[in-house]
């Protein structure tokens, strides 16, 4: 079942800088290391890449210490509570490059490992960017708390199911959760961004 309230955004290969200090983490080198091989796989991910998201906005009751009540699942969480204290509403997200990119790793993982290493590192720093993208979109006129995704902290990523399931990622973004709960594609992304405040009068359909 396809709920209404579901915002979908997309973004082109283009419409997303790469963060070059997520990047340099990932390939353990400095925020200004280049290289042609670099280049050259950057510009063959942007060929494939689909960035793609599934945002809701919903309430959260954290009536109940430590627990964060969303109305379709609740987190028994500390860290995540603390997170989202003075937030009566949140924004929940899916957030995906695409298949495409899984399969380029595949195939790079077998031809060449050095060009695979790099499209890994291209690939995850991409997603990365995507969602701060997409964060600073939702946050126009609002205050919200940093973005929690499942996996940190003390929440598992068992919660990463009933929220796909909310956002209705599979037919969306094309999401699927294997057994250890982890998602395929697997430069996929689900993020909780609390909103504590407006600097306006509400606005909900926002400037997405």
């Amino acid at each position: 079942m396809t709920h209404s309230d579901i915002q979908i955004i997309t973004a082109g290969a283009e419409e997303i800088v790469i963060n070059r200090n997520e990047l340099a983490e990932r390939l353990h080198t400095d925020r200004n290391f280049t290289a042609p091989l670099l280049e050259h796989c950057q510009q063959r991910l942007q060929q494939v890449i689909r960035y793609r998201c599934a945002c809701i906005r919903t309430s959260v009751d954290l009536s109940t210490d430590n627990i964060c009540d969303f109305g379709f699942m609740t987190i028994p969480s500390h860290a995540l509570y603390r997170n989202l204290n003075g937030c009566q509403e949140v924004f929940i997200m899916a957030l995906t490059t695409g298949i495409a990119v899984d399969r380029l790793l595949s195939r790079l993982n077998i031809t060449s490992q050095a060009e695979h290493f790099m499209t890994d590192a291209l690939s995850s720093a991409a997603i990365e960017s995507f969602c701060d993208v997409v964060c600073d979109r939702l946050r126009k006129g609002l205050i919200c708390a940093p973005r929690f995704s499942p996996g940190y902290g003390d929440v598992s990523l068992t919660f990463q199911q009933p929220l796909l399931q909310r956002l209705d990622a599979y037919e969306q973004l094309g999401i699927t959760l294997n057994s250890a709960f982890l998602m395929t594609p697997v430069k996929s992304i689900t993020a909780i961004m609390g909103i504590r405040s407006s600097c306006h009068n509400d606005n909900r359909e926002g400037d997405v």
